[in-house]
């Protein structure tokens, strides 16, 4: 595997991104981007090996979507991320559409699989992407594109990954009623 550049580590700039993501790129504890962008691919696993199908299936209110659907989600923001990330490294400029997840939650049959099936598509996803990522020279990293009607650089969409699995394990571990950890 490819090594990643240390001024990775370094967090992106509130300039860098929309104030949305925010949430996100707030939950990455400083210093630890890389090591979560690894790290998650165990926890993940681990997470969701505890899950039975049944639950998996299981809608906790306040929450719309099954846990299945929740994973099918990270799927879908994964390669969202890691689209806008490939395009902007590259020096793209064409503005990228903003993501309706309700809709591609809709379209996608994320509760007829089973649950493992997805974690490991997630886990495919996240594999590929540490592998873009550590390709990219670190010049590509402060490199920004437009998407969603705001700018933003590689490096804020790499934490914004991040944080966005952290922020979903988070609300996974309250449905659960259980601890998660390596968050």
């Amino acid at each position: 595997m490819a090594s990643i550049h240390p001024e990775l580590l370094r967090r992106p700039d509130s300039s860098e991104y929309f104030h949305y993501y925010d949430t996100y790129v707030r939950l990455v504890p400083d210093g630890r981007c890389l090591e979560l962008l690894h790290g998650q691919v165990d926890t993940l696993k681990a997470v969701f090996s505890s899950v039975s199908e049944k639950e998996a299936m299981l809608v906790h209110a306040p929450y719309q979507w099954t846990l299945k659907q929740v994973v099918g989600h990270l799927i879908d923001t994964e390669r969202v991320f890691a689209d806008r990330m490939h395009r902007f490294a590259s020096g793209e400029t064409q503005p990228q559409t903003g993501m309706d997840q309700d809709l591609y939650v809709t379209h996608h049959d994320y509760d007829a699989p089973l649950l493992q099936s997805l974690v490991d598509e997630l886990i495919l996803c996240r594999q590929a992407n540490i592998m873009l990522i550590g390709r990219l020279q670190p010049v590509a990293w402060d490199r920004q594109g437009q998407a969603s009607a705001h700018k933003v650089s590689v490096r804020a969409l790499i934490w914004m990954m991040v944080g966005h699995v952290i922020h979903h394990l988070n609300i996974v571990q309250k449905r659960l009623g259980r601890p998660i950890n390596s968050l």
